[in-house]
C-alpha cells in the first residue's frame, strides 16, 4: 500500500475524526501517502502530520439532495484523479454512500463502523441503503464484537474488530496529589450522550457534597436545554458548560472523576484518555459494548446500567467517599495504555488494510 484516502464528513472534534488523524499520522510516518477528503469545509480540529493532505469539498448546492449528489460525484472524480490503493470511509453514514459512489473504479472501499449499529444511522432510508451496499464493501472495521454481531455472516466474514489507538503523546502526565472537587463529562451535547442523566445524578450527589462542581465540555444542539435543565436543579455555582476546547485533557486532568452517561457508544475515546491519565471513571454499560471492553467493573472503573440515576449517584458517592477505591480505580485504569498502544493498534489497522489491498 503506497497511497490511501480517508473519507469523512469533516475533521472537527469527534471520535471518528480523531481516529482518522491518529491512523493517518502513523501511516504517513511510515512513508504511506495519506489524503483526507472531507465532505464539509470546516476547521481541522486535530493536528495532522505535515505530509497528510486534506481536500475539502464543501457545499455545492443549496438543495440538500442535489448537494449530496454533487459532493459524491466530486468525490468520485477526485479519487479517480488521485488513484489511491484503497479508500477508508468513516463513520458508517459516510461509508454507505462512498461504496456506490466508487462502484466501477476498481478501488477497494473499507467502511469503519463507529457507533451502535442497532441505532445508527438514524435515518431509515440510510439503514436500508446499508443493507443494500455493505455487501459491496471490500472490508469493514468494527469497534467491538457486539457491534459486529449485528451484521449477517457474509458481512462479518470480511470484517475485523479493531479498537481505537491511544496516542500517548496527547496524554498529560497523571495527576499528582489531591484532586479537585470536580466531576467531569465531555462529548457532543446531543441525545445520545444523555447528559440529563449526569445532571440529575449530580444534583442528588450535590445534596451531600455541596463543595463539588459539575463541568460538562462540548457543544451541540442541546446545549441551551442542558444549561436550563441544570439551572432548575442546581445553583449556578455548581455547574459549568465551557464548550469545546483543544485542551480538554489538560483541563480534565486533576478532577475527581470522569463520567460517561451515554445511552449507546462505539469505543469512547474520551473514556480511553481519561483512563490513561489515571482518572477514576464511571460509565454506563451501554451498547455496543465499548465501555465494557475498556472497564472491568470495580477494578479499573465503575460500570452502571444505562439511564439509571440512582446507580450513577451511588457510584459517585463510592469514589468520593473512599480514597482507597478512587486511587485503585485510577491506578489500574492506566493499564489501558498497554492494551491500546498506538503503534500496535495502528499496525493492526495497516495489516488489515494491506490485506484488503492484496485481494484487489
Amino acid at each position: 500500500m503506497k497511497k490511501i484516502i480517508f473519507v469523512t464528513r469533516n475533521m472537527k472534534a469527534g471520535g471518528a475524526e480523531r481516529v482518522i488523524a491518529q491512523i493517518a499520522n502513523n501511516f504517513s510516518r511510515l512513508g504511506i501517502q495519506c489524503m483526507i477528503i472531507t465532505l464539509d469545509n470546516e476547521e481541522i480540529f486535530y493536528q495532522l502530520d505535515y505530509a497528510v493532505k486534506v481536500h475539502s469539498i464543501g457545499r455545492l448546492s443549496n438543495n440538500l439532495y442535489l448537494d449530496k449528489f454533487l459532493k459524491y460525484k466530486e468525490l468520485r472524480r477526485y479519487i479517480n484523479a488521485n488513484k489511491p490503493d484503497i479508500v477508508v470511509a468513516l463513520p458508517e453514514d459516510i461509508g454507505i454512500f462512498v461504496i456506490p459512489a466508487l462502484m466501477g473504479t476498481n478501488i477497494p472501499v473499507v467502511v469503519s463502523e463507529r457507533n451502535n449499529p442497532w441505532v445508527m444511522p438514524y435515518k431509515k432510508i440510510t439503514r436500508i441503503l446499508r443493507r443494500i451496499f455493505y455487501p459491496f464493501a471490500s472490508g469493514l472495521i468494527f469497534q467491538t464484537e457486539q457491534a459486529a454481531s449485528f451484521f449477517p455472516k457474509n458481512i462479518r466474514k470480511k470484517g475485523i474488530v479493531l479498537p481505537n489507538p491511544l496516542d500517548l503523546e496527547r496524554i498529560p502526565e497523571p495527576w499528582r496529589g489531591e484532586r479537585r472537587k470536580e466531576i467531569v463529562g465531555a462529548g457532543r451535547l446531543d441525545k445520545q450522550k444523555n447528559f440529563h442523566l449526569l445532571i440529575r445524578a449530580f444534583a442528588k450527589f450535590y445534596i451531600k457534597h455541596p463543595d463539588y462542581i459539575l463541568t460538562i465540555y462540548g457543544d451541540g444542539p442541546l446545549k441551551n436545554e442542558l444549561i436550563n435543565f441544570a439551572s432548575t436543579l442546581l445553583p449556578k455555582k455548581a455547574y459549568n458548560f465551557p464548550g469545546r476546547t483543544k485542551e480538554l485533557l489538560e483541563k480534565m486532568n486533576g478532577a475527581s472523576m470522569f463520567v460517561l452517561s451515554s445511552d449507546y457508544e462505539g469505543m469512547p475515546n474520551v473514556v480511553i484518555e481519561a483512563m490513561a491519565m489515571g482518572m477514576p471513571v464511571i460509565s454506563t454499560d451501554c451498547p455496543s459494548g465499548g465501555p465494557a471492553y475498556l472497564i472491568k467493573n470495580g477494578i479499573n472503573g465503575l460500570l452502571i446500567p444505562v439511564n439509571d440515576v440512582d446507580a450513577l449517584t451511588e457510584a459517585m458517592f463510592k469514589i468520593v467517599d473512599s480514597e482507597e477505591l478512587a486511587n485503585k480505580l485510577g491506578e489500574n485504569a492506566k493499564g489501558i495504555t498497554e492494551r491500546l498502544n498506538y503503534n500496535i493498534v495502528a499496525e493492526e489497522w495497516r495489516n488489515y488494510i494491506e490485506h484488503i489491498c492484496t485481494k484487489k
